[in-house]
């Protein structure tokens, strides 16, 4: 199993660090933001997803999924491809679409879209993944994933507070890639935005039992402070932790 970090940073963006997405294997798209067309050409391996999970309907996660599907029209793609994400991702997404004056004729490939309702959804999508999904608290729907493949795992957070949904989700996991988009300074703003610091982050690796963290969705505004939150992780997660960076990857 392998996961390559596509974008890392949050809703700014950076000249290093673009919107959320990260890539499993070849094929499983986590979240799918602007640029990430342009990221997967780059590595090779735009023509090999099927299957894109959002966690949340916030344009820094989705708003990629557009000129996605553009490259596969003009270029011909054949092969379904399968959405999953939370209530109204199918009308949000084909909203946007029209008025991006999408011809309603694809070509030779279908959208399956698969809309999340259930607090604690399993899918097997096919022979190699198992997918979890737990609801999160982010202010409307949001979800976070974790990845199966035979023995090995990934677990996604998407955008959320600390909740135990998510440490629950995770238990046992071997990378846990998990938003800080706050600085722990900021705490309290952290939580009226439904969002997590690095020392939430690390609670939830330490308390799930995960074997490693990377650090992601960080404003480029705090990158001056990023090996600060980096050793504020680690004073509460004794494992590993990670800031993200953009096309890194990992084997696990």
């Amino acid at each position: 199993m392998k996961l390559t970090l596509i974008g890392t940073s949050g809703s700014v963006i950076s000249s290093s660090r673009t919107y959320p997405a990260y890539l499993i294997n070849n094929d499983l798209l986590l979240d799918c933001g602007e640029g990430t067309t342009q990221k997967l050409q780059q590595l090779g391996v735009i023509d090999s997803i099927d299957t894109i999970c959002l966690t949340h309907l916030h344009n820094d996660h989705f708003m990629g999924i557009v000129s996605l599907i553009w490259y596969y029209w003009i270029s011909g793609k054949s092969k379904q491809l399968n959405i999953i994400g939370p209530k109204n991702t199918t009308s949000t997404i084909q909203e946007v679409l029209k008025l991006a004056h999408t011809p309603e004729d694809l070509g030779q490939f279908e959208l399956n879209f698969k809309e999340l309702e259930e607090m604690n959804e399993v899918h097997k999508i096919n022979n190699y993944y198992t997918i979890h999904a737990a609801s999160m608290e982010h202010g409307f729907p949001a979800y976070a994933y974790r990845i199966e493949e035979k023995e090995k795992s990934v677990t996604y957070s998407g955008d959320t507070k600390f909740n135990q949904n998510l440490i629950e989700l995770a238990k046992n996991t071997d990378i846990f890639v998990c938003e800080a988009t706050f600085p722990d300074r900021l705490k309290s703003f952290a939580q009226k935005h439904n969002h997590c610091t690095p020392k939430d982050a690390a609670k939830i690796a330490r308390d799930s039992n995960s074997k490693i963290l990377i650090l992601v969705h960080i404003s480029p505004f705090f990158e001056v402070i990023f090996s600060q939150m980096k050793q504020n992780a680690e004073k509460i997660f004794s494992n590993k932790v990670i800031i993200g960076e953009d096309l890194k990857d990992f084997e696990i």
